[in-house]
């Protein structure tokens, strides 16, 4: 038998896998979970992108990022455009992507002020402080 040993890493993908589930519940009506909905919004901030561009600022891995891009593809959610350089694909946001991405954005509002209240301030910092610290 096992003496009780805690493990950080299991601790911090249990909560993570628990939040997710929270916050794609909450997404349900848009059609779309919460790594999807956090392309979209990378997209819409940046309005039109590339692959190596939204991975660098959502400091995402590419092939991930690429397989979900796939996904939202399609659901006809955003659209690839040739770029000023034939080699490179401009991605934006479809009509319906748009639409689709003002739906989950009222329903991520919801839920992330309803998770930020049930935190309180103090564990929204400490969270963003260990977000930023450099543990290794």
């Amino acid at each position: 038998m096992f003496d009780y040993e805690y493990c950080n890493c299991y601790i911090i993908r249990k909560i993570s896998s628990k939040i997710t589930k929270i916050y794609d519940n909450a997404l349900k009506t848009s059609g779309l979970k919460i790594t999807q909905y956090a392309i979209l919004k990378y997209i819409s901030i940046l309005k039109k992108t590339n692959l190596k561009n939204l991975s660098t600022a959502m400091d995402y891995n590419r092939s991930t990022l690429g397989r979900n891009i796939r996904i939202l593809e399609r659901k006809k959610l955003i659209r690839f455009e040739k770029g000023k350089d034939k080699r490179e694909v401009e991605i934006t946001m479809s009509n319906d992507g748009i639409k689709i991405f003002k739906v989950a954005r009222q329903s991520w509002e919801n839920i992330n002020n309803q998770v930020s209240e049930n935190f309180g301030k103090n564990k929204i910092k400490i969270l963003e402080q260990i977000l930023n610290d450099n543990i290794l």
